[in-house]
């Protein structure tokens, strides 16, 4: 990848704003090329929290120009396999810690992936590799001599929600700074087993049941339960003016059972 094909580099960490480590990346990108532009996606990741950080990266990367470069600094120098990746993915160009990040980031791995080893014999030996990755990316061919094609990567298998006859059962994959339960039924998930069947979205157990979808938080009272399928077209839980994961005691893979029925049913 040529220098003038990347303007945009996303940084996300579980750093925080009040630390030095920012600093050091950020004069480190520069001291590489001027020219970047440095965008904080976050740095108030929940400390260590790399599936919190792929999800930041996976749902918005899509909305910078092509050519941008997302570098995650999650779990970076503590991960089991003591490397950074760096590979290219939809047009944009990623590197991040060799934990599993990438299979939450990407729907399939990309042919190639090149790696760059962490120091271990230093406390912040990625910072380096982070260095190099990017320097090996703005490179004319995007290659160096440290950069290597690596194998054996560390992944997940993505959980999805589990389809039924009457119904779906899924889980909560991410709260929200407001509080707000996204979990991972989307629209499509939920319309296809639905075949316009009446439903109750039931929170945590059967306790709480929502009846009624919302198109956004405005159309329930403040107070209430809602559910409604946000931007990324995943149900969500909510409250409207309130914290719906703290009043319904929700955290990321609390459960979320959808009940498909044909005639008229009352909540429990």
């Amino acid at each position: 990848m040529a220098k003038t094909d990347t303007r945009f580099v996303t940084l996300t960490t579980d750093w925080g704003n009040q630390d030095f480590y920012l600093g050091m990346l950020s004069g480190k990108l520069y001291s590489i090329s001027p020219q970047l532009h440095l965008v904080e996606l976050s740095h108030k990741v929940p400390p260590f929290n790399y599936r919190h950080a792929a999800f930041l990266i996976k749902h918005s990367f899509r909305f910078f120009p092509e050519g941008s470069v997302h570098i995650c600094m999650v779990n970076s120098d503590t991960s089991d396999n003591m490397r950074m990746l760096f590979f290219e993915y939809q047009g944009h160009y990623f590197v991040v810690p060799d934990n599993g990040t990438i299979s939450l980031i990407t729907d399939f791995l990309p042919e190639v992936i090149h790696g760059i080893p962490v120091d271990e014999a230093r406390s912040f030996g990625s910072l380096d590799s982070v260095a190099m990755a990017v320097e090996a990316l703005l490179s004319e061919n995007g290659l160096t001599d440290f950069a290597i094609e690596v194998s054996g990567i560390k992944r997940f298998t993505p959980i999805l929600p589990v389809p039924e006859t009457d119904g779906l059962s899924g889980s909560v994959i991410y709260i929200d700074s407001y509080l707000n339960a996204i979990t991972n039924i989307t629209r499509d998930d939920f319309e296809t087993i639905r075949k316009s069947r009446k439903y109750i979205i039931y929170v945590q157990s059967y306790s709480h049941g929502i009846n009624k979808l919302s198109n956004s938080y405005k159309d329930a009272e403040k107070g209430d339960l809602l559910a409604l399928f946000n931007s990324l077209d995943l149900l969500e839980i909510a409250v409207r003016e309130g914290f719906a994961a703290q009043m319904y005691n929700l955290t990321v893979g609390s459960n979320i059972m959808v009940r498909f029925y044909d005639e008229d049913k009352l909540l429990r």
